[in-house]
């Protein structure tokens, strides 16, 4: 019957359209930046390699617990260049920073060690004379940029880890648009 036989081919021709364009939804987990992570997208294809290379990225640039990340050579006073992911978060830390008053200051990471939160992992015999000699190191407000170059005291030590998270976020968002 040619009814039939029609009705069958549009059925198949349906239904190869439908499967070729379909999404599917898709998870994807891991570690990363000292946590997990959990992705739940729309996608035709996997993109947890294309989320771990992000995460990859913005370690190589940010993370104070790799000693040869752009974030450890600037803090150990070692001349290198820093990358877009860096200057991005160097930019808005410094919005915020005025924005606030210098209340959010991602260089407060010489403190931030002495007291054991950082990656020295030590603690000192802190008192106010201390503090107050660690403190001068202290203030984004010392820190600025040229091109991608980041000129700061030696003692500052900047650290990113209040905002690098979300920024990390941020660029998965936007690999996903």
């Amino acid at each position: 019957n040619c009814n039939s036989m029609k009705k069958i081919v549009l059925f198949i021709f349906l239904g190869l359209i439908s499967c070729k364009n379909s999404m599917k939804q898709r998870r994807s987990s891991g570690g990363v930046f000292g946590t997990t992570y959990s992705v739940i997208y729309d996608s035709k294809k996997d993109l947890k390699q294309e989320f771990e290379q992000v995460f990859d990225e913005i370690n190589r640039s940010m993370s104070t617990y790799m000693p040869n990340s752009i974030i450890s050579k600037v803090n150990n006073n070692r001349t290198t260049s820093i990358d877009t992911h860096f200057k991005t978060v160097f930019e808005t830390s410094k919005l915020i920073f005025d924005e606030t008053n210098g209340r959010f200051d991602p260089t407060i990471g010489a403190v931030v060690n002495a007291w054991d939160f950082g990656p020295e992992g030590k603690i000192e015999k802190l008192d106010s004379i201390k503090i107050k000699h660690l403190m001068h190191s202290v203030g984004l407000d010392k820190v600025s940029i040229d091109g991608f170059q980041i000129i700061k005291p030696n003692a500052t030590i900047i650290d990113f880890n209040a905002i690098a998270k979300g920024y990390g976020v941020d660029q998965i968002g936007e690999l996903l648009a």
